[in-house]
């Protein structure tokens, strides 16, 4: 015999195999079988101090006696894997298998191995009496002393996901179709061990560390929950492996700059070390995720990412940015000083620092940067003298405006796609002339006459509102001094500006509005219902103040009662519109939702409800 195989010694007392046992079980049990202090005493040759199961099965194998050919098709699988994946001293087990069958089985010294697919419970590594770790290594004699007691200690259900990671762990992926995996592809246990190891290791990353160090997976208190996360990465439901990677990305990570350290050596080490086609479905969450969340260019440099996934990243840098959408420099850095667009600024080891630019925000504006027109101009879309724009201007009438600073503009801009759309929207609107109408410019000389400050700002917010019918005889798209005004119409509207004198107290408000008292306070202090201060410093509201609230504003509750449409539905319908409530951004938010009746005419959907709302018919009626 060569002193450099393990060979075993055949005793006077033999024994055959079960089917998954592992040889050192197998050893232990013939050891005692026939009276020897420790399983060595079986064998010879080179190793025989040293724990290796690839040589201990292939000495069980050349026995013949021994019954190992006849075991698993798997066992030798895992006795070969090296031993960085597998115990080599210490024992995990399962305490019914034990009960039914004293034997070790081979697939507990996988390192990490945790669950008992049989007993759907939760694998142990400590005597329930010592609470020490049970090894083989030691004298027969005194491990004896544990040995009684494993099979009683207490076991733990494992999760569902828990045995299907196990299951994955030692068989492979079960038949049928799987969401992350392409099941028609087979993985060899090694690749499993490796992708499953990988999975635990990045969540164990130190705080505010780039990278994962190497981890051992010796006792299971330490990796247990981490097996938990990833279980349900890969066998929970849809978005667990996305949940997965959002905690590998930004768990005790304090800083931007860590984040997309991690972000990088995740998806480099992902895709450079699992590149086979069973983990094809995988590299592409990994992939859209990191084209989500990356703030960096993907250029063709970047060869680990697909051809599709550079056409959507979210981020470009500032040079791209202004290539790409044929912009001056100096155009994006206005829209980046006017925070129309979010950017981040990474500085490097000199003084230079790169810029990403948003996609999304540039594409939003880039209409309105592509058509920027002056103060004049806007004036002459809207067909108003300069006085008129004026008060629309000093008012916040429009959403996109660029005020003038040296160094940057030298007079006002606005954008001409925000004034046609008005002017598109006001001219749909507009319904054919009465045998009374007037022209609106002469309507508003000769029938306001001071009787309200800031008239045109007044006649503006009215027909925005649809509290104005504006005119017109046929389908030619008009500006406001070519609009129509019914004469009987335009009076009535103005007789609801005036005040009255019999002033309500905030609980006659709430009656009248049909809303909660508290609602009502809270609608007056915040200001969205205009109110005069008594002589005592007590609160007053109108009538007029009522009408005007209901010209600015419309409660969703009466929105959703008159539409006869769920509260919740409205919300969506308006939120994909890009409407939001008058207190979006604030922090402490009103009882109920409360919207300017200005931005819900702007939903072609709602614009029918909200003019037929009964506080609508009443403003008209009067």
């Amino acid at each position: 015999m060569s002193d450099t195989q393990l060979s075993l010694i055949c005793p006077p007392l033999r024994t055959n195999c079960y089917f998954d046992e592992n040889p050192i079980s197998y050893l232990a049990r013939l050891a005692d079988k026939n009276t020897y202090s420790s399983y060595r005493w079986l064998l010879e040759g080179k190793g025989v101090k040293t724990v290796d199961f690839e040589k201990l099965y292939q000495a069980c194998v050349e026995a013949e006696w021994t019954g190992f050919e006849h075991t698993a098709c798997w066992l030798p699988q895992v006795c070969a894997l090296p031993k960085i994946h597998l115990n080599s001293k210490r024992l995990r087990y399962c305490p019914i298998c034990l009960q039914e069958e004293n034997y070790w089985r081979i697939s507990w010294q996988l390192k990490i191995s945790v669950a008992c697919i049989k007993h759907r419970i939760w694998l142990m590594d400590l005597c329930p009496r010592c609470q020490k770790p049970y090894s083989f290594h030691g004298p027969r004699k005194s491990a004896g002393k544990c040995l009684e007691y494993l099979a009683s200690a207490e076991t733990k259900p494992a999760p569902i996901a828990v045995i299907r990671l196990q299951q994955f762990l030692e068989e492979g992926l079960l038949p049928g179709e799987h969401p992350l995996f392409d099941t028609a592809q087979w993985l060899p246990l090694l690749r499993r061990c490796e992708f499953l190891v990988f999975l635990m290791s990045w969540l164990a990353i130190g705080e505010d560390l780039a990278k994962p160090g190497r981890q051992n997976f010796e006792h299971l208190a330490d990796f247990s929950v981490r097996t938990e996360q990833c279980a349900d990465a890969l066998f929970s439901n849809q978005n667990g492996f996305w949940r997965y990677l959002q905690t590998v990305h930004l768990t005790h990570a304090s800083f931007i700059g860590i984040q997309q350290k991690r972000l990088v050596y995740f998806y480099r080490q992902f895709f450079n070390d699992f590149p086979e086609p069973m983990f094809q479905p995988l590299t592409e969450i990994v992939e859209q995720y990191a084209t989500e969340n990356l703030i960096r260019d993907i250029t063709k440099k970047h060869t680990l990412f697909s051809p599709d996934a550079k056409k959507v990243q979210l981020w470009y840098s500032f040079s791209r940015a202004c290539r790409e959408y044929n912009l001056a420099p100096s155009e994006l850095n206005r829209a980046i000083i006017d925070k129309q667009v979010a950017v981040h600024l990474e500085q490097t080891n000199t003084e230079y620092s790169m810029c990403s630019v948003y996609r999304p925000d540039l594409e939003k504006i880039l209409p309105h940067l592509k058509g920027l027109v002056t103060a004049y101009e806007a004036a002459n879309i809207l067909g108003v003298t300069k006085a008129q724009f004026i008060q629309l201007q000093n008012n916040g009438c429009f959403k996109f405006e660029v005020a003038p600073r040296r160094g940057y503009c030298t007079t006002w801009q606005y954008s001409k796609l925000e004034l046609d759309a008005l002017m598109e929207t006001i001219n749909k609107s507009a319904a054919p002339p009465t045998e009374d109408c007037v022209l609106l410019a002469p309507a508003m000389q000769n029938r306001i006459q001071g009787r309200i400050e800031l008239p045109f700002l007044q006649v503006f917010k009215g027909i925005i509102a649809g509290q104005i019918i504006v005119r017109k005889p046929d389908a030619k798209p008009r500006t406001f001094r070519e609009f129509w005004l019914d004469k009987a119409e335009f009076c009535n509207w103005i007789k609801g500006l005036q005040p009255q004198s019999n002033a309500m107290t905030i609980t006659d408000v709430a009656e009248v509005l049909c809303i909660n008292e508290e609602f009502a306070y809270q609608l007056v202090n915040r200001g969205y219902l205009i109110h005069s201060v008594g002589p005592r410093g007590t609160k007053m509201v109108f009538p007029d103040h009522i009408r005007r609230f209901r010209r600015e504003f419309v409660i969703l509750s009466k929105l959703s009662e008159t539409s006869e449409i769920a509260s919740s539905r409205i919300i969506d319908i308006l939120e994909d519109a890009e409407i939001y409530p008058v207190d979006h951004g604030e922090s402490k938010k009103l009882r109920q939702k409360l919207y300017a009746r200005e931005d819900l005419l702007k939903s072609s959907f709602l614009f029918r409800y909200v003019q037929h709302l009964p506080e609508t018919r009443q403003l008209l009626a009067s």
